[in-house]
């Protein structure tokens, strides 16, 4: 590995583990010329799915496109950017533990979605008026009303996890 101060080819690796759920490799090495320390992650390459947009073309699954749109919806509001790593490594090790070929960018949508309610109403209202294409003031309005009636968005039976339990809905009611 060719050292970032340096430029030499010449380390150690120190310390390695699994990092990201064990999809990837961290590594902390040492440059042997000027001893400065890096890490490096390594990644099963080629692995990720297709994801097939609402328009029916289809385009490889970009961990970092999805972290853009996260950062821009989360642009001045006090959301870390450790949430948002965290939100984008869920998508890719869920996606990565079904051995799914191709996914549908509403399936990516409605998990993001989810999380960013979780995180920030909004950021979340800035994501879904990207990401439901909101063509009208009324149908933004309509998303935001959610609020003030504490409903939750679109809360199913889905793929990332199942709807409220009985000891969420109790939480939820003790809170209202």
């Amino acid at each position: 590995m060719i050292c970032p101060y340096c430029a030499k080819d010449n380390d150690k690796v120190v310390d390695s583990r699994a990092s990201e759920s064990g999809y990837a490799i961290r590594r902390r090495r040492v440059c042997l010329e000027c001893n400065s320390r890096f890490s490096t992650i390594e990644k099963i390459e080629g692995f990720l799915p297709t994801v097939i947009k609402k328009n029916g073309t289809k385009e490889p699954f970009v961990p970092s496109k999805l972290k853009t749109s996260l950062e821009i919806a989360c642009s001045k509001r006090p959301v870390s950017n450790q949430l948002l790593t965290d939100i984008v490594s869920c998508v890719e090790n869920d996606i990565m533990q079904r051995y799914r070929q191709e996914i549908t960018s509403n399936e990516i949508g409605e998990y993001v979605m989810k999380r960013l309610y979780e995180a920030d109403k909004v950021a979340y209202v800035r994501f879904a008026s990207v990401y439901k294409d909101f063509t009208d003031p009324e149908s933004f309005a309509t998303e935001v009303a959610k609020f003030s009636s504490m409903e939750s968005p679109e809360k199913t039976d889905d793929q990332w996890g199942a709807a409220e339990t009985a000891d969420d809905k109790e939480g939820n009611e003790q809170e209202r």
